[in-house]
């Protein structure tokens, strides 16, 4: 009997006790967040902490409600506005619930584990999503880890600031929000590429917390400090390279400084048109979600699947915008020669 076969026996159990439970109270139906479910479809919980609030957070979650509909899987997905609090009673409303898996997209870096060990005394399996967790995480408590390579976006950004500047220049980095996985690990990939251009100096960083007005704020602080020594700003996300185009064009500065950020969303492909954004990454929140869901069925089903799937990192500019849909899929026929 596969994990799946057994879930589906303790949750056909549950959902008869609780269908009795709702109508002994008459409660009302329909919570945010939760599935009309098609009983003989598995339930996966997928904890996010971002959703409607961020923009790559509602495109991850619009492409799989579509994957899971394709999938005939029921997602029952909560969001927790990155508050690690509030994921940590999701993970007990999930495992209340007796769903068939949990795909958590950690809400804090390291925050992981307690949510883990509870979900396997459940007997739960448990993937990690888009986060990769620290190191020294016990590798036994999750099956998977699909998404980007957040220390390779990093190293990434650095190559590339490098070749733009050809080799010697300044640059300011906004970073994302403090304590968050990808904030940490994309500046420590930057840092160590940047070790290898020791002609390259970085003249001062500020956090802009994944919020365009707040990195907007952040840019300006930067520019007011330093002004025409910036060569160039980098910024791990799109939105807030937006914000930083905006101080960089209240300055005069626009399209003179080098911008580079992260993701290709909208916002990034009309920077990258005008001018006024250099290069970013093209990160594929469709890519991301999908894969989030079928590695968790293939686990339900009893396959083997890699510890880890790391999504492709195509470097987007003018040159090649019309390549990729911002915020969408990769293309069917991109392959990636690079190891990301």
């Amino acid at each position: 009997m596969t994990m799946l076969q057994k879930h589906r026996i303790r949750r056909i159990t549950f959902a008869l006790t609780a269908s009795l439970a709702t109508m002994t109270a008459a409660t009302a139906c329909g919570a945010p967040g939760v599935p009309t479910d098609n009983d003989d479809w598995p339930t996966i919980a997928f904890l996010v902490p971002m959703d409607r609030n961020h923009e790559y957070g509602r495109n991850y979650v619009s492409a799989l409600r579509e994957a899971a509909e394709e999938n005939h899987v029921n997602a029952f997905v909560m969001n927790s506005n990155y508050d690690a609090s509030v994921q940590a009673s999701q993970m007990k409303i999930a495992i209340a619930k007796k769903v068939d898996g949990i795909v958590i997209w950690p809400a804090l870096y390291g925050a992981e584990e307690p949510m883990l060990v509870q979900a396997e005394r459940a007997g739960i399996p448990v993937n990690i999503s888009n986060s990769q967790p620290p190191e020294i995480l016990d590798p036994s408590l999750f099956h998977a880890f699909t998404g980007p390579n957040d220390q390779r976006i990093g190293e990434l950004q650095g190559k590339e600031l490098a070749k733009l500047l050809g080799g010697k220049g300044t640059y300011v980095y906004i970073g994302g929000t403090p304590g968050n996985a990808a904030a940490i690990n994309r500046q420590i990939g930057l840092e160590r590429e940047m070790a290898n251009h020791p002609d390259i100096t970085l003249l001062g960083s500020q956090p802009g917390n994944f919020d365009k007005n707040q990195a907007q704020t952040a840019a300006s602080a930067l520019i007011s400090r330093f002004g025409n020594q910036i060569d160039a700003v980098v910024t791990p996300d799109d939105i807030m390279a937006s914000g930083a185009a905006q101080a960089l064009e209240a300055a005069g500065m626009a399209g003179k400084v080098m911008l580079l950020g992260h993701n290709y969303a909208p916002v990034a492909r009309s920077m990258l048109e005008k001018g006024t954004m250099s290069t970013t990454l093209f990160q594929s929140p469709c890519w991301d979600s999908t894969h989030a869901l079928t590695t968790m069925m293939d686990v339900l089903n009893g396959k083997d699947v890699p510890e880890v799937s790391y999504m492709p990192l195509p470097v987007v500019t003018k040159d090649n915008l019309d390549e990729f849909t911002p915020n969408g899929c990769l293309p069917d026929d991109y392959s990636d020669n690079a190891t990301n």
